[in-house]
Parts: C-alpha cells; structure tokens; sequence
C-alpha cells in the first residue's frame, strides 16, 4: 500500500461529487446533497461532526448559551507543521492528542497500513487557534469604519454636525440604531455569534490542509480515499471527530473518553525527556521549550496498547514526599485517597462546563470596554482627518443678519477625558441598547425604559460603597435577565443571507 492507483473521475463520474460555489443554485444543491448522501455519508464514519450546520458554535458558544474565548494561558504550541510555517497554537490537552494522532499516522504509513502518497500519511497543520482579537480589529476598520465615515457620515450633511465627542457620539448612536441591522454586529460578541469568526478560534480545531472549502471534488479525489475509514477510526482512538464537509478539519470532541484521558491523564509509565525541563505549571503561550513527555497506556476497553503522551504536575504530600500526578491540574481535586477528576466524566454537561469554566470567558463582560476604545479611536481618526468644520449659523430675526459660516476647530481628546465623560452609567445604557438591536428584539418602549432602569438601580443601590462591584453585578444582570443566552440555531441571519445570495 505505499502508493494508491487512483480512479480515473472521467471515467466514473458518479463517484464524486462537483459542487462548488460556481455552479447555479440547482445543481449545487444537487450536487451537494450527493455529497451528504452519497460521497460522505453520516455511516462512513462514526465520529463525523459539522461544523457548517448543527456544530457551528462548538467551542465558542459555552454552556449557558453565552459566546466564549479561549484564555491564551490555557494555549500550547502545536506540533507537526510544514517547515518555516509560523507557530501554531490549541488549547493545551489538544496538543497533546494531536501529537500522538500526528504520530499514530506516520507510523501506520511507514508500515504500509496507510498509503504513503495519502494526505493522511504525513499530516501537518495548517490552520488551528486564532485571536479573534485580530478578526474583531479587521471587522471594525474595514467594515464599520467605512460603513459609518465612508457612507452615513458623508451623507445629508451629517460631517458638518461632528463639533466636539459628543455631537460625534450622537450621530454615532444614530447609525447603530438605525443601520446596524444592515452593517452587522458591533460589539466582540455579536460577532462571535456570528457566522464571521472561524471556528478554529475555538482552541478545539485543528486544520491540516488550505483547500478550499466549496470544492466538493477535491475533498472526495484527495482526502476520501480508501483510507478514510481507517483515518476517521483512528482519530476516534484520540479524541477527534472529523468535519463531514471538510475532511481535513478535526476537532477535540470532549464527548470521547480518549480526549478526556488528555485532560486527566492516565498513569504514567516512563517520561520520554528529549533533553527539555520540566514545567513547575503547566505550559501556556511563549514557552520555548516543551516539558518531559510523560507518557502511559489507554483504560478505555480495546484501547489498552494506545499510548498516551500526557501533562503532569508535581505536589508535595503532607508528610513531605514529592511527587508527580498526571493530567492538568486545573482538571483536578485533591482528596483523603488522592487526587481525582474536578468534574463526573460520566456527564458530558460537566465536562464541557469544567472546560469552559478552568479555560474559557464569557464575553459579554468586557464588550462595552473593547467597544468604548474603539470609539475613542475612531473619533480621534476622524479628528485628524478633519481637524475643522464649516458650520451655518442662523439668521437673526432682531438684527436682520443674514447667516454666516463659521469654523471650529475640532479636538482630539484623551482615554482619561473620554472615561470621564462616559461614565459607568452610559456604559450599562450602551451594553444593553447595543445588545439588543444586535439581536434583533423588538421590545416596546416602555418595556425597555423599565428593564435599562432595573438594571441602574442595581448600580446606583451599590455604586457609592462599591462601584466596580456594581458595575459588574448591573452588567451581569443586564445578559442573565434581558438579553439572554445566544441562539446557537446555524441559520443566523448571515447563513440565511447566504443561501439567499446563492
């Protein structure tokens, strides 16, 4: 099996599908229901996952419904990637699977299990963890800046009106309300629970190919190949579903006991040392040097002879004796009989909340922060742009002067002014007003008066003994009991535009 004959499209056809973004919307329907049905079926494999449809916000929308990050303290480099490719990075017991995974594969190649000429035979990553950050910075500067200077500001005299911060904030607060359905989200969190971030910024997606997507005939030609199975049996063995619509995208599925043993560990049997140190906590983000492998044998029945390359930590008994404990830390409690899962791995709620919980957050609880410098930014832009206005005063009924143009000079002003003319109160009317235009609420006047008026009583009870504890708690109290958690249904109003378009 070093090299794989290949079967000639031209001459069977009705083994692949074509499908691709360039077709009418017919045939690309049709062609992408032989895909589902046919080329990719769901019994292929039995850890398919879909990431387009039923599994969009797999990692990014938590528990309780509310958009999540990854904390880049929880983040490990990843290995196996093409040589001179920039680092890469997962959450840290992602790392781990895909290194035995990456390795499991080299091996079943080199003896012939696998073809050699497969793109399963010598995987490397190509994709994995982003900032969405860097997405959110792109999104506001290419999309809502232009939308907002480049079109609302240039129209029915709307530059003219801009004197100081506030008339800018003013008109600013117009376009939200009035053009953010058109625009999209505003706030980080409304574009995480959009269709605009990947979902690779989850932390729990590995790609290891840059094909394209819409190419239906490559994903069958290339990667389903009659090592599929076999490759999607293995990925099971540590802890991967595959994407069905795009095979060369695995995702940790905290649903396997395999990923778990990642998480907690298995005994460990010996250390592979490769000449690194040993962490005194566990790794993150701008570590050098990569900590002993510990490694052990998988208890999952049938899995005995899998080998596990694990994290450990090190703790001191109470008697004095130092020694070692596989798994992270953060995963675990100690007890009278040892140390022991924080979390009932019989409950896949439980493991997924313990993993949100120790390495992710919620947020809606810095959104007003992230929004506000932005704002800031963008009216100083604006400023040093426009550094003046032109600006008609009235005619005067008692002097009968005519009116007269006038110029003011506009002013840029600092983060510390800006804070103190924006005060904690105008954050919470923000947070919630945004908020709810970005879900689309209709909620009748009255309806919001009362509910914004909830949530500053809240702040104003506390705010003179605690004001940042206020903040927080009125925050808090305007996503739990007004906006709510997120719609995770896939077909958000970006996909439905799309199948629209199309």
């Amino acid at each position: 099996m070093a090299r794989q004959s290949r079967i000639n499209p031209l001459q069977n056809p009705s083994l692949y599908s074509y499908g691709s973004n360039s077709l009418s919307s017919k045939r690309i329907f049709q062609e992408r229901i032989k895909y589902d049905e046919y080329i990719f079926p769901d019994f292929l494999a039995n850890n398919f996952i879909k990431t387009w449809t039923s599994d969009r916000f797999y990692g990014t929308i938590n528990e309780r419904g509310n958009a999540t990050l990854p904390d880049i303290r929880r983040l490990k480099t990843l290995q196996f990637l093409q040589e001179g490719e920039d680092s890469q990075y997962s959450l840290d017991f992602v790392a781990d699977a895909w290194y035995d995974f990456a390795l499991r594969l080299r091996e079943l190649a080199d003896n012939n299990i696998i073809y050699r000429d497969s793109p399963w035979a010598k995987p490397f990553i190509t994709k994995a963890w982003t900032p969405v950050s860097n997405h959110y910075d792109s999104y506001m500067r290419q999309t809502i800046y232009p939308a907002f200077f480049d079109d609302y500001m240039s129209s029915a005299g709307n530059n003219a009106k801009v004197k100081n911060i506030d008339t800018f904030m003013d008109l600013l607060g117009d376009f939200v309300e009035n053009t953010l359905i058109k625009a999209g989200p505003v706030t980080l969190t409304g574009l995480v629970e959009s269709s605009r971030v990947p979902v690779y910024a989850s932390g729990l997606v590995l790609e290891l190919s840059s094909d394209e997507y819409d190419d239906d005939f490559n994903k069958a030609y290339k990667f389903g190949d009659s090592n599929f199975s076999i490759v999607a049996a293995v990925a099971a063995q540590y802890g991967f579903s595959i994407d069905k619509n795009i095979p060369w995208r695995i995702v940790a599925d905290l649903r396997n006991p395999a990923m778990l043993e990642y998480m907690l560990g298995v005994p460990i049997e010996n250390f592979d040392t490769r000449g690194n140190v040993e962490y005194v906590c566990d790794p993150f983000v701008g570590d050098v040097e990569l900590p002993p492998r510990a490694y052990g044998f998988s208890r999952i029945p049938g899995l005995e002879e899998v080998v596990r390359h694990i994290a450990f930590f090190n703790y001191t008994t109470a008697d004095g004796l130092r020694k070692t404990e596989p798994g992270y830390r953060r995963y675990k409690v100690e007890t009278s009989a040892g140390w022991a899962s924080s979390f009932d791995v019989t409950s896949q709620a439980d493991t997924f909340r313990a993993m949100f919980e120790q390495d992710y957050t919620e947020t809606w609880t810095s959104d007003i922060e992230i929004f506000e410098k932005y704002l800031l930014d963008f009216y100083n832009y604006y400023v040093a742009l426009r550094p003046t206005a032109l600006v008609q005063t009235l005619a005067s009924a008692t002097s009968g002067c005519p009116p007269t143009n006038i110029t003011i000079q506009r002013s840029q002003i600092s983060p510390e002014e800006f804070s103190a003319l924006y005060s904690d109160r105008w954050k919470l009317k923000t947070f919630y007003a945004i908020r709810v235009l970005e879900r689309g609420y209709v909620i009748p006047p009255k309806r919001r008066r009362y509910e914004l008026q909830q949530a500053l009583n809240i702040y104003n009870l506390m705010a003179p003994r605690d004001p940042i504890g206020a903040y927080q708690l009125a925050l808090q109290a305007i996503q739990e009991e007004f906006i709510g958690p997120a719609d995770t249904n896939p077909l958000t109003l970006d996909f439905v535009g799309d199948i629209i378009g199309s």
